[in-house]
């Protein structure tokens, strides 16, 4: 594969190659763990994720987004748009609405197109949870690094902690679930308990 098709990317789980207009991601051999398709399934009807074409034990095959990670604007001197934060911003707020949990969203996973709007690449490491509130925090902090990676602001500054700002979905009864997939649990973390009254995020 490797000699024919452009390399994309390369992550825990496996690599992904270019194919025409689609991304394909192979498994390695050793990787156990390949429930992207049912992640992306859920997600289909999301603009901000790529839609799932195809999908197998070996390997799945989806839209390819044309252009950069936040990673390569980062390097390039670009500085992220709080308009085009908030677009993530709003995805992740939607994810967790549904019961999904955005684990491990960083700079090479989340691409701008060339249209200038947000796109998630990567959800083999999302999972769904009966206890979201438990989550709230590192989902917070992961936002956090990303905004301060992007040059939007300083990270853990004074002022994050003194003013604080609460979100709620903006489609509280809007859902990229499955119930028949409610069941499925996060198997790398055990959850930390924290007191949540109820969802609410709190940004910078």
């Amino acid at each position: 594969v490797e000699k024919h098709h452009t390399l994309l990317g390369e992550g825990l789980s496996g690599q992904v190659f270019s194919f025409e207009d689609y991304a394909v991601k192979v498994y390695k051999d050793d990787f156990s763990e390949k429930d992207d398709h049912l992640m992306l399934t859920n997600l289909d009807a999301h603009p901000m994720f790529p839609k799932l074409h195809f999908q197998n034990d070996k390997f799945i095959v989806m839209d390819q987004v044309k252009g950069y990670t936040l990673a390569q604007l980062r390097d390039a001197g670009y500085k992220l748009k709080d308009a085009q934060f908030r677009q993530l911003e709003k995805a992740i707020e939607e994810c967790y609405a549904s019961g999904i949990i955005p684990h491990d969203i960083h700079l090479n996973n989340i691409m701008l197109d060339e249209n200038g709007n947000v796109k998630i690449i990567d959800v083999g490491r999302f999972f769904y949870s009966d206890h979201k509130e438990d989550y709230i925090e590192k989902i917070q902090e992961d936002l956090d690094k990303i905004k301060y990676h992007c040059g939007i602001f300083s990270l853990f500054s004074s002022s994050r902690r003194r003013h604080r700002r609460h979100y709620t979905s903006s489609h509280p009864h809007r859902h990229y679930t499955s119930s028949s997939h409610r069941h499925h649990h996060h198997r790398r973390h055990r959850p930390h308990h924290h007191s949540h009254s109820s969802f609410s995020f709190s940004f910078s």
